[in-house]
């Protein structure tokens, strides 16, 4: 049977050479390795912890290493990381354990001259790592930060230029930091307070969400994923962040409303539930299969109004107008990098900027959308300004029968009408919400 650092090594590989999504190479081997609970932990921690650490762990292997990481071949280098993961940053795991289980690995997935080098590598790591100094924060505290912190250095310079170089200290700090197991309740079914009892009976700690009402948070995400109430409907998974633009759209019961991007279905049933199942969602994907996830999630939520549709976001064709359409648009993702930590690595500077076009293009098809006195909400889950707060301004000027109008007075308070969530001030992912009115 395939251990926890054997199947952290795959996935490892599968981002390496395939340039696979980490949350699709965890869900696909994961499955397979047939795991107990406590290894499916193991696992987690192994390769979020891994790729999310990524350029922390190549500067201290560099530093103890004869051969720099770059040189190595992508099986070494990924055996090297996870073990440099287990010394630097996991106290309960033996350094001999981690040393040992990496030899291992070596031995069976390259050969016993590159098992010698590990074991060689990693115990000079462990004599060394209290002797090695990341670079000065007061002589170049970009470059500190992009090692000890563990974020691509284009990164870093673009959000030191739009925050400044403490607040992207902070950030990136935020961005490391394991993200929670969230739940949204779905209150056609059950109660918070019941839901609440269910999982204290169960042994799960239970919080309510920093904001957003209907949501709970998990100590134990594993509980809530096999428990038998997930399966009938009682909850969804769901970022705290998401969870808001529903609010923000305020689906009254009777309403017409367009989900444009609507795949996997988080807010088109979030929407649902908030307008007591009456009215019509119609939820758009271009992605067939993504859109089948929407109606399964909405048969086990207990879901009726929502009506699924094959269609490009950039080219509707001809639709009647609604009372609310929602923009949840195609963004670069740097918001979710808690829950995503290869997304830091995936993206490139370019990509922005291709994105900024789609989300115009989507944008103006919607607007049409949009009956007189209707609502229009634009979200994604990135914080870049190019994409969130230039994207509204653009649209004010190129749309003027549209408005800014003001989001619940609940959310966390914002010195503009829209909303830009930031990790490290908000504690949850990065997300951006602004409410359009159409005035005529």
């Amino acid at each position: 049977m395939t251990n926890s650092r054997e199947a952290a090594l795959q996935i490892l590989q599968e981002l390496e050479t395939k340039g696979t999504f980490l949350s699709d190479a965890l869900s696909q081997i994961s499955g397979r390795a047939n795991l107990s609970e406590k290894d499916q932990s193991l696992l987690m921690e192994l390769t979020m912890g891994t790729v999310r650490m990524q350029n922390a762990l190549d500067y201290y292997l560099d530093k103890v290493s004869k051969r720099p990481m770059i040189s190595l071949l992508p099986v070494v280098r990924s055996i090297l990381r996870l073990g440099a993961y287990q010394i630097l940053y996991l106290d309960r795991i033996p350094v001999s354990a981690a040393v040992n289980e990496s030899v291992k690995l070596a031995h069976k997935f390259v050969n016993r001259g590159v098992a010698g080098f590990i074991n060689a590598v990693l115990r000079n790591l462990d004599r060394r790592k209290d002797s090695i100094d990341f670079p000065s924060w007061e002589k170049d505290p970009t470059t500190h930060i992009v090692y000890k912190h563990s974020h691509p250095r284009w990164l870093v310079e673009k959000w030191t230029e739009e925050f400044g170089i403490e607040e992207t200290l902070n950030l990136c700090i935020a961005n490391n930091q394991p993200s929670e197991t969230t739940i949204r309740v779905n209150e056609l079914k059950t109660t918070k307070e019941e839901l609440r009892q269910h999982f204290l009976e169960k042994d799960v700690e239970v919080k309510d969400g920093r904001y957003v009402p209907d949501i709970l948070v998990l100590n134990k995400g594993g509980v809530a994923l096999h428990d038998p109430r997930f399966s009938a409907g009682h909850y969804y998974f769901q970022d705290e962040s998401s969870a808001f633009i529903a609010h923000a759209m305020d689906p009254q019961p009777g309403d017409l409303i367009y989900d444009l991007c609507s795949a996997p279905g988080g807010k088109s049933t979030h929407m649902a539930q908030l307008m007591n199942n009456q009215g019509k969602i119609i939820s758009i994907d271009q992605n067939p299969h993504r859109l089948e996830h929407v109606r399964e999630n909405a048969i086990r939520l207990g879901i009726t109004n929502i009506e699924i549709q094959v269609g490009d976001a950039m080219h509707l064709g001809e639709m009647a107008q609604a009372d609310r359409v929602l923009v949840d648009a195609p963004c670069s993702g740097l918001g979710v990098i808690r829950h995503k930590p290869d997304v830091k690595w995936r993206k490139k500077p370019n990509e922005i900027s291709d994105l900024v076009i789609i989300q115009r293009r989507i944008l103006s098809e919607a607007q049409g959308l949009v009956k007189a006195g209707g609502t229009l909400v634009y979200s994604t889950c990135t914080i870049t300004r190019e994409e969130n707060q230039d994207m509204v301004s653009w649209f004010l000027t190129e749309f003027p029968n549209f408005k800014l109008v003001d989001l619940p007075s609940w959310f966390p308070q914002s010195v503009d009408q829209y909303l830009q969530i930031l990790p490290h001030i908000h504690q949850i992912d990065g997300f951006f919400i602004a409410k359009f009115k159409r005035t005529g």
